[in-house]
């Protein structure tokens, strides 16, 4: 039997890590956009801890997906919360408002230890923190973006988790389920991305952002059609 579109499918957990009603706003807002985060951290557990705190200023996402591909939602998908940081063309917050904000767990990006050892490290401590070996390749990607050369792989199960849920919320709220032509997945172009709908990453708004960053693989959301914006 068919979940219907205006009731959370079981495969969603919406009981671990829900935020209160002070992290978000109730404001509920028609839909046409998914923006596609990476977490900076290594748990779900963690962004719920920093987004649940009084003084966070309703900062979060709606959906966080875990490494082994858990889903948890944090708030209603029809409300809203600040999640995009952009201080231009974000006129009364309308691009926060008008889209559903998924983060992955996933460190970003990776530098090589500092003291000369075999590992890749993230961001804690000034890059100290290892996450993986230098050997262990399937677990980063090496390519030049923004700055860095290495980042950390998505797993599988993020990624047929990501899809499903995808799939899911376009039904739900009408999304086009479309992605940026592969040109300009890795742009940042905020006069296109405002104007587009479908699904999209953080960085397509932000050029200070690295998620979801050039580890992300746009090709497990297949068959998915692709677009260019056009113009208003």
């Amino acid at each position: 039997m068919t979940t219907p579109l205006n009731e959370l499918p079981s495969w969603i957990d919406s009981a671990t890590f829900r935020l209160p009603e002070s992290s978000f706003f109730r404001q509920r807002v028609p839909k046409d956009l998914i923006v596609l985060h990476a977490t900076a951290s290594s748990t779900a557990r963690s962004v719920f801890e920093t987004w649940k705190r009084p003084d966070n200023g309703k900062i979060a996402v709606a959906y966080v997906v875990e490494r082994d591909g858990r889903i948890y939602e944090m708030f209603p998908p029809d409300c809203w919360a600040y999640h995009l940081g952009m201080r231009t063309r974000n006129p009364g917050h309308y691009n926060d408002r008008r889209s559903i904000g998924i983060e992955i767990v996933n460190p970003g990006p990776l530098r090589p230890d500092p003291e000369g050892g075999d590992t890749l490290n993230w961001w804690p401590d000034n890059f100290r923190k290892p996450w993986c070996l230098i050997s262990e390749e399937e677990k980063y990607v090496r390519r030049e973006y923004r700055g860095y050369r290495y980042y950390a792989s998505y797993t599988s199960e993020q990624e047929l988790a990501v899809r499903r849920l995808t799939e899911w919320l376009c039904r739900r709220f009408s999304i086009p389920r479309i992605a940026p032509p592969a040109t300009l997945r890795d742009v940042c172009d905020p006069d296109t991305f405002c104007r587009f709908r479908g699904i999209a990453a953080h960085h397509n708004f932000r050029p200070d952002k690295f998620d979801v960053g050039p580890a992300w693989n746009w090709d497990c959301l297949l068959p998915i059609a692709t677009s260019r914006p056009q113009a208003a």
